[in-house]
Order: structure tokens, then C-alpha cells, then sequence
């Protein structure tokens, strides 16, 4: 993989428009401490599998509605690929592939589809191939084991197991070390075999134990079924009598209830006579009532005209004084005059309301007559005397200025006998103003004396009608004493009205008494024919009781028996299963006889085993380990010019140590820089080891920061040896704060800020 071309756009600190040519080999990218060196190779996995460490709002420059656009473009395998995605201001994402120009995926998860799919490996698995960092490399040599083997077999992609980490110490033993271990790891075949026989034995002594058991099972089944068939038979027994036992509470209740019918039925016999008794006493509160009624309205009556009275006296003042007058005959006399002087009003308000109107009309006549005066007047003023008549085409002449004098005192008239008319028009419209301004007064003085004549009406009639009833005999007495009188006759009413009612329902219960009395004969005969059918059915309650109990003793039984076979059976299973463990483990060991007998007569040639050990672990560990410490060591090797003996790998602890004139020593023993040179060295194998895992060679190296505690002179040994890195990536890109890493890279780029947290870059 080789990166061709970069463009940014309203990409984290890249708010302008980005374009980056990328060259082949070792390319710098270095600027002051937060210009965005990271930001910038950061957008190779975002844009390629749409991942980021933050989120997707975080993507877009702060502080802008700009779309945010990344691409890469890069070649893989012979082919040229470009990759971009966008996302908008509203969070939408998308993303497009190109392959040798030809758009093969549009879409968020197409694309992640064929990106992944085209490297052969997950955004993860790339990071960890192509992205190292000085915090990853340090940790190689500061972190506890338990913390170094979690980093190292997460970058690897792959789960630790102990099984595999044992077998992985054992790949550095010797050939002799091998053998050894194979022949004493050799199972015995005889006893084996003597075991297999055994087995068999087992199986037939298993068969024969399940038999019996499966015959008892069956035994106890058989039981089951007939036991449940009785049960049935009981629980039918139990359900009619059941139905009989609730029907007969049912009549029994109603036997009850009607018994206590009769009793009530004889006990309101007496109840009646009682009644008629007392109602003899009460019958003459009904006339005593009526008369009560009409002395009391009577009385009310009276109270009633003197207040109606009071109050019609002080309205008809009221409206009197508002009208000016002290007496009814001084009233009906100021309401003859009212009326008489609207009439006069009224046909003084038509007068000078037609007047009005044809003044109006007289008015308007004139106006028009004026304006066609006027326009007449001003067209002969556009002709001139020496201009064609309009009308018949002869020259207008001398005459012309004789006409236009006329039509002047013509207008002049019309404009003065128009003055006139309107100030006359004035003077009647002021008068009818006046008179209808008089005539509603008038109008509302007579609706006023109206109502004060209706109401001297009224009064003449209430005072008429408190004459008459002063005269009428018991007005005086006292109402009161009527009204108490009332309500005793009233309590007397009351209880006549209970009696009745209560007499009437009696009468009515007896009534029913035939058929109560029948119906307590009919209930009784019906309880007896039901204790009757109860006998005959003969259910005993406690057999049924006797019956499940022996069902559930049965199940019981039936459950203990199918478990024993069921348990024998599973046991003849295991045993079948351990027959063909042991058939394959007989079938191993002869396979691994075959193999120790392979690898002794291979023992001059090989030095180690290893195809021997593969079969018994499970994990590609001891395949990655020694293949991961020969290229630590050989990059180690390069990094440090052949200073130091080999840089060791322990496989089971990922442990580095340097073996310097024969002795190894843990990396605590060196300064810093050999121990960032020993950690590079074993970060950059386990990135070609991703690689070979997924079977895609990437050939892109990103170093972020790693020149941190480094001098001047190994870091020029390091870039030299990165320089030397072409031969296994086709790009290393590093990334430092370094200024003069342009001087000391074949290709360089610098990132510049440009303040308001805003970067560009370019090529040095």
C-alpha cells in the first residue's frame, strides 16, 4: 500500500482546502507541539473505514458550517484506489470508492465493506499493522507483565491461553530437549488397549443394568395408566356429586328462604288488622287538610296585594316626579299635550325633510350644469377665433369671443344662484336637525308617561282589590296559628299515607301466599329427590381421596424408575463416549508413535520440533512468537548497527532482553535509548506479523512521537535505519515536533498553525 494524495477539507484543524502529495520511502511529517501532525494522518482511518477515537461531531472544524471532506488516495496490489467521505452539517455521513476510476461503492457501508474487504483486515487490525505510537512502544519495557502480554496480543489481534503460552516457552528448547519431551509425552498403547476392553465389558454390564431398568420402567407406566383410569372414574363420580351437593345448598337456601316466607306471611296476618284499626281513627284529616289550605292562601293572599300595592305606589311616584307632575289627573293632562305637540312635530319634521331633498336635488343639478359650462368654456379657450368650428368645420370668426363672454356670465350665474341654493340648503338643514332633536325628547317623555299611566292603572286595581278583601270576614285572623294547625294535620296525613302503603303490600304478600305456600311444598320434595340420587350414586370421598394418593405414589415410582433408566442410559452414552476417547486416543498415540518415530530418524538433520507441538496447542501463538522475535531481532540488529549481540524475545511473557558479549541482561540494565531502539525494533515486527496473519502485506508505517527521548545521534542512527525500511515498506511516515527532520528525510511535510486553532501543510 502506497499513499498517493491527501485532501482535507473543514477536517478538524483543517478548515481551507488541503491537497497533500505524499512521496514513496521515509516521509517526516513534523511542526510545533498541537499544529495537528496527529489530526493529519489520523484522517487515513477515518476516511478509509469511517472510525474515529472521538466522536463523529468532533470530526467537522469547530466555529464553521463548512461540510467536512476527507480522500485518500493510495495504490494496492497494482491498482489505484481513492477513497473520500463527507459529513455534513447536520452529522450525515457519506462515502464513496473509486477503483482505476471506475465508482465501485457509494455509500457509508459499502464502502467499509470493500475498504475492508480490498486490505483484508478490520479498522482495528490496521491501526494496529500501521499506526505505532510512543506510548505502545514504552510500554514494552515499563509495563508490568500482565499489562505488556495484554498490549502485545491485542496488537496481534488474538486471545492468550495458558495451554498455548506453555507450548510457546517449550518452542526454544533443542531438538534433544524435543525428542524427549515427545517420547515422554508417548501414551502406553497396551494399557490403552487393556482399557478399551474394559470398557467393553462396562457397556455389556450397562446394556444388561438397562434392561432391567427399562423393564421396571415400564412396570411402573402400566401402573401409572391404570391407576389414572380409576382416578378418572372417581373424578366423574366426584363431579356429579359435586353438581348434586351444589344444587342441593342451592334448594336448601331456597328451602330456607321460603319457610322463612311463611313465617313472615302468618305474622302479617295480625299486622293487617292492626292497620284497619288505626285507619278508622285517621279519616277525617283529609277535610280537615283542605279547609287548613284555603284559610292559609286565603290569609297569604292578602299579604301578598297589600306589598304588591306598597311597591306600586313608590314606582308610580318615582316616574312622576322624573315627569313633573303631582296628581293622575295632572298626569293623562301632560300626556294629551305631549302627544298633541309630537303630532305637530312630526309633520314639521316631513316638510323640511322634502325641502331638504329637493334642495338637494336643485343643488346638484346646478353643479353639473356648471361643470359642463366650465369644460365648454375651456375647450373654446384651447380653439381661438381663427380655428374650425368642431361641430359643423366652418371658421369660428368674430363671433367666437361674443360666444365666449356669454358662456363666462353664464357660468357666473350658475356659480351665484349655486351659492345661493346652498346657504339656503344650510338654514332648513339646521331647522330639521332642531325638530328631530325635539322630537326624540317627545318620544321619550311619552314612552316615560306611558309606563306611569299603565302603573296608575295597576294601582287603582290593587287598591280596589285590598278594599274588597278588608271587607271579606276572617282576614284578621292569624296565620300562624293556621299554619300550625297545618302541620299536625299534615303528621296525621303522613302516617295515614305509611298505613295504606304498608296495608296495601300486606294484601299484596297475601295474595302470594297461595304460591309460596305451593312453591315451599314443590322445594321441599325437590331437596329430598336429590339427598335420594346423592345415596344411590355411592361416591366415597375418601376412596377418591385413597385413589390419588396411589396415583402420585405411582407417578412417583414411575418418575424414580424412568430417571434410573434414563441415568443408565446417559451412563452407557458416557461410557460409549469414553470408548471412542480411548479408540482415539489409541489412534493417536499409534499416529504419534509414527511421529517420534519420524522425528528420530530426523533428529540429525532438525533442530527443533515444532510440526510435533503444533498438533497438542490450539492458538498461532508459537507460530507468531518466533517468527515476531527473529524480526525484532534482525530490526533490532539494523537499528543499532550490529552493536549488540541479538535482541531476545521471551514468547511466553513478551519480555525483551539484549544479549550483549554472550550474557543476556533485561532492558533496565541500558539506557533509554537502547530500550526505545529494542521496543521500535518489536513494534515494527509485530506490525509486519499483522500483516502476515491476514495474509495482506500493507507496506505503510505510521511512527507518532517516538523521537521523544532519543539524542541527536541515535535518532540519526533510528532514521537511518527507517531509511533502510523501504526494502519491507513501500512508506514510513514518522511524526515528530523535530524541525530538522526536513534536513535529515528524503521527504518531508510540515504542518503550520495559523492561530483560532487553524492548520495547513506542505511539502518542504
Amino acid at each position: 500500500m502506497r499513499i498517493y494524495k491527501i485532501r482535507l477539507q473543514g477536517y478538524r484543524v483543517f478548515e481551507d482546502l488541503l491537497e497533500l502529495e505524499l512521496p514513496s520511502g521515509l516521509v517526516g511529517v513534523y511542526g510545533a507541539n498541537g499544529a495537528g501532525k496527529s489530526y493529519l494522518v489520523e484522517s487515513i482511518p477515518w476516511t478509509l473505514y469511517g472510525k474515529t477515537r472521538t466522536s463523529v461531531s468532533d470530526i467537522r472544524t469547530s466555529g464553521t458550517d463548512k461540510e467536512c471532506f476527507t480522500e485518500v488516495e493510495f495504490e494496492h496490489e497494482d491498482h489505484l484506489y481513492r477513497v473520500n467521505r463527507a459529513v455534513s452539517a447536520k452529522g450525515l455521513v457519506k462515502a464513496r470508492v473509486w477503483l482505476d476510476n471506475e465508482l465501485v461503492a457509494d455509500g457509508v457501508k459499502e464502502t467499509n465493506r470493500f475498504v475492508h474487504s480490498t486490505l483484508g483486515m478490520d479498522v482495528d487490525s490496521f491501526r494496529a499493522s500501521v499506526f505505532a505510537e510512543q506510548k505502545q512502544i514504552s510500554s514494552f519495557s515499563d509495563a508490568s507483565p500482565a499489562e505488556r502480554q495484554k498490549l502485545v496480543l491485542s496488537l496481534l489481534g488474538i486471545t492468550p491461553l495458558d495451554r498455548a503460552r506453555d507450548l510457546a516457552r517449550s518452542d526454544g528448547r533443542m531438538q534433544l530437549e524435543h525428542l524427549k519431551l515427545a517420547r515422554a509425552s508417548l501414551p502406553d498403547v497396551s494399557k490403552l488397549i487393556a482399557e478399551r476392553d474394559e470398557i467393553l465389558v462396562e457397556i455389556r454390564s450397562a446394556t444388561d443394568r438397562l434392561t432391567a431398568m427399562s423393564a421396571n420402567a415400564e412396570l411402573w407406566n402400566d401402573r401409572v395408566v391404570a391407576d389414572e383410569a380409576e382416578l378418572r372414574r372417581l373424578e366423574v363420580l366426584k363431579a356429579k356429586s359435586d353438581q348434586i351437593i351444589a344444587v342441593g345448598k342451592e334448594k336448601r337456601r331456597l328451602f330456607e328462604e321460603l319457610s322463612a316466607q311463611v313465617g313472615r306471611i302468618k305474622h302479617l296476618d295480625k299486622r293487617l288488622i292492626e292497620i284497619d284499626a288505626r285507619l278508622a281513627h285517621s279519616e277525617r284529616v283529609e277535610p280537615m287538610i283542605s279547609a287548613l289550605e284555603a284559610r292559609i292562601a286565603s290569609l297569604r293572599g292578602s299579604l301578598e296585594n297589600a306589598s304588591r300595592l306598597e311597591k306600586v305606589s313608590r314606582e308610580l311616584f318615582s316616574i312622576m316626579q322624573q315627569v313633573g307632575c303631582k296628581s293622575l289627573s295632572q298626569l293623562e293632562h301632560s300626556a294629551d299635550e305631549n302627544a298633541k305637540r309630537l303630532d305637530v312635530n312630526e309633520r314639521q319634521c316631513g316638510k323640511l325633510e322634502i325641502l331638504v331633498r329637493n334642495l338637494e336635488l336643485h343643488i346638484a343639478a346646478i353643479k353639473a350644469n356648471s361643470e359642463s359650462t366650465r369644460a365648454g368654456i375651456a375647450c373654446m379657450a384651447e380653439l381661438g377665433a381663427q380655428s374650425n368650428c368642431p361641430t359643423c368645420g366652418q371658421a369660428l370668426g368674430e363671433g367666437f369671443s361674443l360666444h365666449l363672454e356669454e358662456e363666462r356670465k353664464t357660468l357666473s350665474g350658475q356659480l351665484a344662484s349655486l351659492g345661493a341654493k346652498e346657504a339656503e340648503l344650510a338654514t332648513h338643514q339646521s331647522r330639521l336637525d332642531s325638530s328631530q332633536i325635539l322630537r326624540g325628547k317627545l318620544i321619550q317623555r311619552r314612552a316615560l308617561m306611558d309606563t306611569a299611566l299603565a302603573m296608575a292603572s295597576a294601582f287603582r286595581l290593587l287598591e280596589e282589590e285590598a278594599q274588597a278583601e278588608a271587607s271579606m270576614e276572617g282576614v284578621g285572623g292569624s296565620l300562624e296559628s293556621a299554619i300550625l294547625a297545618m302541620k299536625e294535620a299534615k303528621v296525621l296525613q303522613s302516617e295515614r299515607l305509611q298505613l295504606l302503603a304498608e296495608k296495601r303490600q300486606i294484601e299484596s304478600l297475601l295474595a302470594e301466599g297461595s304460591e309460596t305456600f305451593k312453591r315451599f311444598d314443590e322445594v321441599e320434595a325437590e331437596l329430598n329427590l336429590l339427598k335420594a340420587e346423592l345415596r344411590e350414586l355411592g361416591f366415597d370421598y375418601n376412596l377418591y381421596l385413597h385413589q390419588a394418593e396411589k396415583v402420585e405414589r405411582s407417578r412417583t415410582e414411575a418418575r424414580r424408575a424412568n430417571d434410573l433408566a434414563d441415568k443408565e442410559r446417559i451412563a452407557g452414552v458416557q461410557v460409549a463416549g469414553r470408548l471412542e476417547r480411548v479408540e482415539a486416543l489409541i489412534a493417536q498415540a499409534r499416529d504419534a508413535q509414527d511421529m517420534v518415530n519420524q522425528l528420530e530418524s530426523r533428529s540429525q538433520v532438525l533442530n527443533r520440533v515444532a510440526d510435533f507441538l503444533s498438533e497438542f496447542r490450539s492458538s498461532t501463538i508459537a507460530a507468531l512468537g518466533p517468527r515476531l522475535a527473529a524480526s525484532s531481532a534482525s530490526l533490532f540488529s539494523e537499528l543499532t548497527e550490529g552493536e549488540y549481540d541479538q535482541l531476545e524475545v521471551d514468547t511466553s511473557t513478551w519480555q525483551l532482553r539484549i544479549s550483549d558479549f554472550g550474557c543476556s541482561y533485561d532492558l533496565g540494565r541500558f539506557s533509554g535509548s537502547e530500550r526505545d531502539l529494542a521496543n521500535l525494533a518489536f513494534r515494527i515486527a509485530i506490525s509486519e506479523q499483522i500483516g502476515y496473519s491476514f495474509g495482506q502485506q500493507i507496506g505503510l508505517l505510521v511512527l507518532d512521537e517516538i523521537f521523544g527521548p532519543l539524542d541527536d545521534q541515535r535518532r540519526f542512527v533510528i532514521l537511518g535505519a527507517l531509511d533502510n525500511l523501504k526494502a519491507r515498506f513501500n512508506q514510513v511516515i514518522v511524526v515528530t515536533h523535530g524541525v530538522e527532520i526536513k534536513e535529515q528525510m528524503p521527504g518531508a511535510i510540515e504542518v503550520v498553525k495559523l492561530g483560532r486553532r487553524r492548520a495547513t501543510a506542505r511539502v518542504a
